[in-house]
């Protein structure tokens, strides 16, 4: 589990997925996270296996959606993100 959730481009997903005022499709999802379609197709299973994600089937688009425990490991990887990278130049710390 935690090789599927340390690389680069299952953590753009979930953190993309966070995101939820967008409807995410497949498509859209791979675009965003800057991922191959075959790739995500692949990827997402295994993630849904865990738990973190749900699809549903909407005509001919798959949506994807975290689910609650997926919303809470997106929730905690952005905050763990924030103290590991350095801020932006121009960009002031939030305050602890």
């Amino acid at each position: 589990m935690l090789r599927l959730l340390f690389r680069e481009k299952p953590l753009q997903v979930l953190l993309a997925l966070k995101n939820t005022e967008t409807l995410w499709h497949v498509s859209k999802l791979a675009r965003q996270s800057d991922t191959t379609y075959v790739h995500l197709v692949q990827l997402l299973p295994k993630m849904q296996e865990q738990g973190w994600i749900k699809m549903e089937k909407k005509g001919k688009k798959r949506m994807v959606t975290l689910t609650e425990k997926g919303m809470g490991i997106a929730q905690l990887l952005e905050e763990l993100k924030r103290k590991i990278e350095p801020p932006k130049e121009g960009v002031k710390p939030p305050a602890a």
